[in-house]
C-alpha cells in the first residue's frame, strides 16, 4: 500500500484497491510541555525505519527499511552511509503530500523565470537536478500568552510656526496595560540543514494533519530531528511575543493617534507541543560550478531557494534609475515658472496612513490561530 498523491488515498500498488493503514494514534495528541524532558529520555526507537547519514552534509534521515537510499536529498551528494538506528519522540502527525513531483517541478520553472536578475542562460537552461520527495520535522506549539506593556501613546494636533504655516506635532503621553491571546501551533522547524525553509511556510497543521502512519512514507525520505522540543519553544516564544507587541501597538492605538511600545512583558501557561512531519520536495542544480539549492512545499506548491544573479542586469538597472532622475531633474529645473512645488511634509501622515493599514491588518486577537495564513 501507498499513499496517493491524486486520489489522497492509500492504494495497493498491485490492484489499485484503495483503503487505510492503522494509523500510530486514533487522533493527534498535544502533549504537556512540562513533562517533556521525560519523554525525550525514553528515547522510543523509530521501528521499522532505517536511517542514514551524509558525509557530505551531515544531513540524516530515515526511510522505510526496505528501501534503498542512494543520494542526499539536500545536497545530491551519494556519500551516506547506514548508522546505528535512532530514538527520540516519534512523529504524532504528518501531513501527507499533495502537490506532486510534476506539479513541483512545474512550481519551481515558474519561480525561475520569475526571478528578474536571474543570468538569461540561467533561466532557459538551468539543471533541474533530482527532485526529491522529503517530509521535514517541525514541532508545534500551543499557549496562553498574557502580556503586561509599558509605552507611549501620542496625539496629533496642528499648529501654526513663526511664519505661519501649518505643521503636525505629537503630544505623548506615558501609557501601560495588558493583552492576552491563544496560540494554536506555532510552527518551529527541527532541522538544522534547511535554510530555505522560511519562505515556504506556513503548513496547514490545524486542518490538514493527519494522525501518523509509517507508511505515509513509503517513497520518501523523513529527516531526523535536531532541534529539540525545548530548544524550539525558545524561537517560538520569539514568534509569540512579536505577535504580542503588536497587540501593545493596536491596543495603545485605540485611545490614540500615534503608539510607541517600550517594553512588554509576557507569561506563556497551558503550554502543549507535538511533533510532526511535513512534506517538501528538495532538489540541488549546478550553474557554472556553483551547486544551487531549492525546495517546494509539498502542500502549497511555494518555492524557496538561492539562485545566481546577473550583475549585468542588476547594473543596468542602476544605470536605468539614474538616468531616469537626471532627466526629470532637468526637465523640472529648466523650468521652474511653469511649475508650483508643494511643500514636502508627508511623513506624519505616512505614519498615521502605517498605522490604520497596521490596524486593518491586525485587530486584537482573542484566539488566535497562526498556523493558519
Amino acid at each position: 500500500m501507498q499513499f496517493s498523491i491524486s486520489k489522497q488515498k492509500f492504494v495497493c500498488s498491485s490492484c489499485n484497491t484503495m483503503g487505510d493503514m492503522a494509523t500510530l494514534t486514533a487522533s493527534i495528541k498535544e502533549y504537556d510541555f512540562d513533562k517533556y524532558l521525560e519523554r525525550e529520555k525514553e528515547s522510543v526507537a523509530f521501528e521499522g525505519m532505517a536511517v542514514v547519514s551524509c558525509h557530505n552534509c551531515g544531513f540524516e534521515i530515515s526511510f522505510d527499511e526496505h528501501q534503498v537510499a542512494t543520494t542526499c536529498p539536500m545536497c545530491s551528494s551519494t556519500q551516506i552511509a547506514a548508522t546505528k538506528q535512532k530514538g527520540g519522540i516519534p512523529p504524532e502527525g504528518i501531513i501527507p503530500f499533495k502537490i506532486d513531483k510534476k506539479d513541483a517541478q512545474q512550481k519551481f520553472k515558474q519561480w525561475v523565470k520569475s526571478r528578474w536578475f536571474a543570468p538569461n542562460d540561467f533561466k532557459s537552461k538551468f539543471g533541474e537536478g533530482l527532485l526529491t520527495g522529503l517530509y521535514l520535522p517541525f514541532w508545534t506549539y500551543d499557549a496562553a500568552a498574557f502580556s503586561t506593556f509599558k509605552g507611549e501613546g501620542g496625539n496629533n494636533r496642528t499648529v501654526k510656526d513663526k511664519d505661519g504655516k501649518e505643521k503636525t506635532v505629537t503630544d505623548w503621553f506615558p501609557v501601560s496595560g495588558v493583552v492576552n491571546a491563544e496560540f494554536d501551533d506555532v510552527q518551529v522547524c527541527a532541522s538544522e540543514k534547511e535554510k530555505n525553509i522560511e519562505g515556504i511556510l506556513p503548513y496547514d497543521t490545524i486542518h490538514n494533519a493527519k494522525p501518523y502512519a509509517a507508511e505515509y512514507l513509503s517513497g520518501y525520505y523523513a529527516e531526523i530531528y535536531k532541534i529539540k522540543a525545548d530548544q524550539g519553544f525558545d524561537t517560538a516564544k520569539t514568534i509569540m511575543e512579536k505577535e504580542m507587541q503588536n497587540l501593545a501597538r493596536d491596543n495603545i492605538l485605540q485611545q490614540y493617534d500615534e503608539a510607541q511600545v517600550h517594553d512588554v512583558q509576557t507569561k506563556y501557561t497551558n503550554v502543549t507541543y507535538k511533533h510532526v512531519l511535513l512534506p517538501l520536495w528538495s532538489s540541488a542544480f549546478g550553474y557554472k560550478g556553483e551547486t544551487y539549492n531549492y525546495i517546494v512545499n509539498g502542500e502549497t506548491g511555494k518555492v524557496s531557494g538561492n539562485r545566481p544573479y546577473s550583475m549585468a542586469k542588476i547594473a543596468a538597472a542602476v544605470i536605468a534609475v539614474i538616468i531616469a532622475v537626471i532627466i526629470a531633474f532637468s526637465l523640472f529645473s529648466g523650468n521652474d515658472d511653469a511649475y508650483t512645488y508643494a511643500e514636502l511634509s508627508y511623513s506624519v501622515q505616512e505614519t498615521a496612513a502605517d498605522h490604520a493599514y497596521c490596524l486593518e491588518q491586525t485587530s486584537v486577537i482573542q484566539n488566535y490561530e497562526i498556523g493558519v495564513m
